[in-house]
């Protein structure tokens, strides 16, 4: 008899977990609270790639490889091939000489982040024109976007035909609700409160992303995504114009979900210098279509919480603390959990709840 799940919170994490226990056969039951979340406003970007220090990211390859697996799956199940992820190349433009130097001395000493890259070059090389590059780019090639959104309003359209989608609200003191075999807690910062009592820390990190338009024609990154601190990802066209996505801000003080206004024209101006000739003179008067704002729940070491809720009874899980890097690392978080309560297999210490010591500190052995 196939185990019934009930999995907490409407957003990508819990889309993620309800899919993969769904795939193993189990019934599930999607609850949500009615609050729209920050999975609804991200961008849904992934890169393998750290810029800060040109470095792959944790765990890259394996984080890819689930990546795509789960949403090309996704896709063939909700009729929806090549609706969901997008390829879509990043240059990094190189902030100055030495930037670009650790960039190209990866390739002199085989650095596993050259897999998804490529040696730093002029934007005029990629037929970029507008771009004021004047150290160079990089580019990666292994980056793209999921439309988060699409695939929310996919699965949630897909657990109400086949399993059951509740409008509830569940606190971890409910426990086990009746019926269930296990619940998983994928309420992000909504947690947070419960999570601070048993020491885990999910910060609010609060983001600003900007909808811009512009001349279709004057601005052109030839289909890449542009980085230079803050990242401008082209979307379509449109009456003319060129629509993108840029963002995005970083806030720890900022505690509700409201937009920001002032982030509206910093964003704008951090871009503008990116841009040269007839590119710049567009950017400058190009328009914020929308402004949108989330708080992503992030762990302390930018790494998610999979497993056992500290101190509950068996059957209660969770999976939390996805961050900005959601998209690439949650489809692999939400596996190592449904086989951990599946196949009991372990879930690596680098995922684990009480790899903190103020948990450990709580619950000893």
């Amino acid at each position: 008899m196939s185990q019934h799940v009930v999995v907490v919170g409407r957003g990508l994490a819990g889309a993620l977990v309800a899919w993969k226990f769904a795939e193993r056969g189990c019934r599930i039951s999607w609850w949500g609270d009615g609050e729209s979340g920050a999975s609804r406003v991200a961008a849904g970007m992934f890169n393998p790639v750290s810029f800060r220090r040109v470095v792959e990211v944790w765990n890259a390859s394996a984080h890819v490889a689930s990546m795509r697996s789960t949403l090309l799956a996704m896709e063939e199940t909700f009729g929806m091939q090549g609706a969901l992820m997008h390829d879509v190349p990043v240059v990094k433009v190189f902030a100055n000489d030495a930037y670009r130097q650790t960039w190209n001395d990866r390739w002199a000493t085989g650095h596993g982040v050259t897999q998804w890259a490529e040696r730093g070059q002029r934007a005029e090389a990629l037929a970029i024109t507008s771009l004021h590059a004047p150290h160079g780019v990089g580019k990666v090639h292994a980056a793209g976007w999921v439309d988060v959104p699409a695939l929310l309003d996919a699965m949630e359209a897909h657990v109400a035909a086949n399993h059951t989608l509740v409008d509830s609200i569940w606190r971890v003191e409910d426990g086990l609700p009746n019926g269930a075999d296990a619940v998983v807690d994928c309420r992000g910062v909504g947690a947070a409160k419960e999570l601070s009592e048993v020491g885990l820390e999910v910060n609010p990190n609060h983001g600003d992303v900007l909808t811009m338009s512009t001349d279709a024609e004057a601005v052109q990154t030839r289909g890449h995504n542009v980085n230079n601190g803050k990242w401008l990802l082209p979307m379509r066209q449109q009456d003319g114009r060129q629509w993108w996505r840029l963002g995005a801000t970083y806030s720890w003080d900022k505690l509700t979900p409201a937009p920001h206004a002032p982030a509206a024209s910093a964003l704008k101006e951090h871009m503008a210098g990116t841009f040269q000739g007839e590119a710049s003179a567009s950017w400058a008067e190009a328009r914020v279509e929308a402004h949108q704002a989330g708080l992503r729940p992030a762990s302390p070491d930018r790494r998610p919480m999979v497993g056992p809720w500290p101190g509950k009874p068996e059957g209660v899980l969770m999976l939390n603390g996805l961050g900005t890097r959601g998209v690439l690392v949650g489809p692999a978080a939400a596996e190592s959990l449904v086989n951990f309560w599946l196949d009991d297999t372990p879930i690596s210490p680098e995922m684990r709840p009480d790899r903190f010591k103020s948990v450990r500190a709580r619950f000893q052995d």
